[in-house]
């Protein structure tokens, strides 16, 4: 790993070398098409915001955002901490966030096998251009982990204007943002937050910084990005009882006030693009750093995680148009290399006998991993089978090999080899070993081309790979996991209208899932899971008037367990179950008014069905609907004055809730009414 270390170094300051370089050339339509999400072959599953809703949401968790996306449920946990949904139920477990796949200017975020359960605070959503969605697989364009969905976070563009703004609400909360730019050259935004959190000890500081510059390289236009990220966070879990979120004294509690999470990232990507007859190429370097520590205050014994991961690839594109249809072709190899160290400080005395014995103290884990990616793909785009109707295809071949070095013993022992009581230590380590995913992944489809109203239908195969805490962190007595790739397979049909005063979207999908990956009830890892997956996407803008208009979207979803087993913790799945966490009804409103160009208000409706707890469809969570305020005033050309409320009717409600058979009703309980206020000057 030694090697590898010193070429991410010396990546790093090759790259940083270049930052201020010039550019000359303008960005081209046709880098957009391979770049951007939106450029893919159209269908009604990809959404956006772009940036000037962006600058006036000026949301401080990613939930606030991909609400207004439908098929979308992001749940806030503590501070910045928030789990995922696309198409799916909240998925948990140590690699369920490797379903869905997120990006930055079309570059993942993390390596393939190592997702991060809370990757939105890990990219500058904060400070970006634009956020595209893809709901539904996409494997077969963007590879591994775009099994359940695709999240891109865009960078700004380059400009003249240079800014500074700040936010400031309740429980200490407060931000600032500048922007600076040449047009010509370079752009700078930075973002810094803290908040002291509603909840006992659950304050956050949070820092990010966007660097951006274009250039010319010889006969290729350059755009350099480097993103850097840091979040220190005192860290509040569920508090529990039956409706406990209602209780005022027990909703702002937190019962684990040692519990913390510091977190940072660092990416450089280099996008070289060159015009070509017909087409264009885009070739993209890119590097990759992550660090973080959190006290798992889930677990008995609290044991600190630290981990790691460096990596740096290559990613590259090509686009050719011919007469009657488009061809794009491209490659990706990745390197990464990653540690994780699990450390219990002190002793256990304080649960059960068997939790005491099995679960002591000193290391638990302390392993590497080296991961090697290569993949090729091809897409076959506008092709014209009849004066209206076009055909496209997507296939895609991908190796992702995993080397497992094991640091400690073997096996479930204590840290200096001795054996734990009850049949032997929680944690077990498997030997030394290499696994390799071989994975096809495809998508074809057709869609119309008329000027008012458009249908599309397509099929689609997206996969992940088992991630690495679910491959090689075991516990009890297994000693190897051998699991294969998570596997999804949807049909999907839509529409979308376009007229006058209204236009919109309709999608209707349905999914299997195969080889899902799950804790059985003796608590080994294993991958012969079943379920079905069915829904609805609508999406309705509405012109109300010259100054008036209304945007919405709702989501219905029907999430069933396909297979019957005893999990770990002792819920019983159960065919034809509805998921857990996994509500049929997600609608959202939002009602834009404008007085006239310099004020505008906005009041937006959510609502959140009901949903079951347990896998076994006892315990439930009744739902919510919020309504929520802003107002935007242009009090000159260079001044612009904010004011946000939410939770504007002060309802308790659950941001997420579950059912443990070991300690009942959970609660994230949600944000009471909240008043925000800022500004934004142009300098």
């Amino acid at each position: 790993m030694q090697s590898k270390g010193k070429l991410f170094t010396l990546s790093f300051l090759f790259f940083s070398s270049l930052l201020f370089s010039e550019v000359e050339q303008e960005i081209i339509v046709l880098e957009k098409k391979i770049s951007n999400l939106s450029g893919w072959s159209q269908n009604v599953s990809i959404t956006s915001i772009n940036l000037n809703e962006l600058d006036k949401l000026d949301a401080q968790h990613p939930k606030q955002i991909f609400r207004r996306m439908p098929g979308i449920w992001i749940s806030r946990g503590s501070g910045q901490e928030h789990l995922t949904a696309m198409r799916s139920p909240v998925l948990t477990g140590p690699g369920a966030c490797g379903s869905f796949l997120i990006l930055e200017d079309g570059i993942p975020v993390r390596p393939s096998g190592f997702c991060n359960v809370n990757g939105l605070f890990e990219t500058a959503f904060e400070i970006s251009g634009g956020i595209e969605t893809i709901t539904g697989p996409a494997s077969a364009r963007y590879g591994a982990n775009a099994m359940h969905g695709v999240i891109n976070v865009i960078s700004k563009p380059i400009t003249n204007n240079s800014s500074i703004s700040t936010n400031i609400g309740p429980n200490g909360y407060k931000n600032i943002k500048t922007s600076l730019g040449n047009q010509s050259d370079w752009s700078l935004n930075a973002f810094a937050a803290s908040n002291n959190g509603f909840r006992e000890q659950s304050g956050y500081d949070q820092q990010k910084l966007k660097m951006r510059s274009e250039f010319q390289f010889r006969s290729w236009k350059a755009s350099l990005n480097m993103t850097l990220t840091n979040l220190n966070q005192e860290t509040a879990g569920y508090i529990t009882g039956l409706n406990s979120y209602k209780d005022s004294n027990l909703n702002r509690r937190n019962l684990n006030p040692e519990a913390f999470r510091d977190a940072n990232s660092q990416r450089l990507s280099l996008s070289l693009t060159r015009d070509e007859e017909n087409g264009i190429s885009i070739l993209s370097p890119y590097i990759r750093k992550n660090d973080m520590q959190f006290l798992q205050h889930f677990l008995p014994g609290t044991p600190v995680e630290e981990n790691s991961h460096s990596s740096f690839g290559l990613l590259f594109k090509r686009l050719i148009k011919f007469e009657n249809y488009a061809l794009t072709t491209g490659l990706q190899i990745e390197m990464a290399e990653a540690e994780l160290i699990e450390t219990q400080a002190n002793a256990l005395t304080t649960s059960s006998a068997f939790n005491n014995a099995t679960r002591p103290q000193g290391k638990h884990y302390d392993y590497e991993v080296d991961s090697e990616v290569y993949a090729v793909f091809v897409g076959l785009e506008d092709l014209y089978v009849s004066d209206e109707l076009l055909f496209y295809s997507d296939l895609r071949a991908e190796s992702i090999k995993y080397d497992y070095n094991n640091r400690m013993n073997n096996g479930n022992t204590r840290e200096d080899g001795t054996n734990c009581g009850f049949g032997g230590c929680y944690y077990s380590r498997p030997e030394d070993r290499s696994d390799t995913y071989n994975e096809l992944s495809a998508r074809a489809g057709i869609t119309t081309d008329y000027d008012v109203l458009n249908y599309f239908f397509q099929t689609s195969l997206g996969f992940r790979p088992p991630q690495i805490n679910e491959a090689y962190r075991l516990q009890k007595k297994q000693s190897v996991s051998d699991l294969d790739s998570e596997k999804l397979t949807m049909i999907e049909i839509g529409t979308s209208f376009n007229l006058e005063n209204i236009n919109g979207s309709l999608s209707i999908y349905k999914s299997k899932k195969r080889n899902s990956i799950f804790r059985d009830s003796e608590n080994f890892i294993i991958d012969n899971g079943k379920t079905n997956h069915k829904g609805v996407e609508l999406t309705l803008n509405l012109n109300l008037s010259e100054r008036s208009y209304l945007t919405s979207n709702f989501t219905y979803g029907d999430h069933k367990y396909n297979f019957n087993s005893d999990t770990s913790m002792r819920e019983k799945i159960r065919i034809g179950n509805e998921i857990d966490t996994a509500p049929k009804l997600m609608a959202n409103a939002i009602l834009n008014t404008a007085i006239n160009d310099d004020l505008s208000f906005a009041f937006e409706l959510e609502r959140m069905d009901s949903y079951y707890t347990d896998a076994a469809n006892l315990h439930e969570y009744e739902g919510h609907t919020l309504l929520h305020f802003r107002t935007n005033f242009n009090y000159s050309e260079k001044l612009k004055l904010y004011l946000r409320i939410d939770n504007v009717n002060d309802r308790d409600y659950a941001e997420r809730a579950d059912f443990n058979t070991f300690g009942g009703d959970r609660y994230f309980p949600g944000l009471p009414r909240e008043t925000y206020v800022g500004f934004e000057y142009s300098l």
